[in-house]
């Protein structure tokens, strides 16, 4: 799997997530949310919490990608993450980067991507930017069984 190249803006940043959000993570989304937290207090960061706005909109950007069988930062329309945070109305963050990932091995995919974000140095400098405190994850899987991952990072 080729990662694709990540995405980091500097803009007006977002109102707080609620960590309550976490509750509604499920499966893939939430075991990806607890390995990136994982591998950020091995190294003295802050965890993020889970933002559910932010959250919608990688959802969304996940089921487009697996709708359709594509995976990069740039959608169907032509956004990147930054337009698509700006179309779903999210407002009030001066940070936003975004990790896409795709993994269709038999194993724990969860795994596969996070090592695969941690070996490339751009997704590597979005999992550990400590300015980034909240996160969104989509997760959607394509009909050949490859599963679709992103995390949306955001700063205030």
């Amino acid at each position: 799997m080729r990662a694709a190249a990540a995405f980091l803006v500097g803009f007006a940043l977002p109102v707080l997530a609620s960590e309550s959000s976490l509750e509604r993570l499920a499966g893939p989304a939430r075991a990806l949310h607890e390995r990136v937290n994982e591998v950020r207090r091995e190294r003295n960061l802050v965890p993020f919490v889970t933002d559910a706005a932010v959250a919608r909109i990688a959802q969304a950007h996940a089921d487009e990608m697996a709708a359709y069988g594509y995976v990069s930062h740039t959608d169907r329309a032509g956004r990147n993450p930054l337009e698509r945070a700006q179309a779903a109305g999210l407002s009030g963050f001066r940070l936003l980067a975004e990790n896409i990932g795709a993994s269709s091995i038999r194993g724990d995919r969860v795994e596969s991507v996070v090592e695969e974000w941690l070996r490339s140095p751009s997704h590597r400098e979005n999992l550990l930017t400590p300015a980034f405190r909240a996160s969104g994850i989509g997760v959607a899987e394509r009909d050949d069984g490859t599963t679709i991952f992103v995390q949306l990072y955001i700063g205030r």
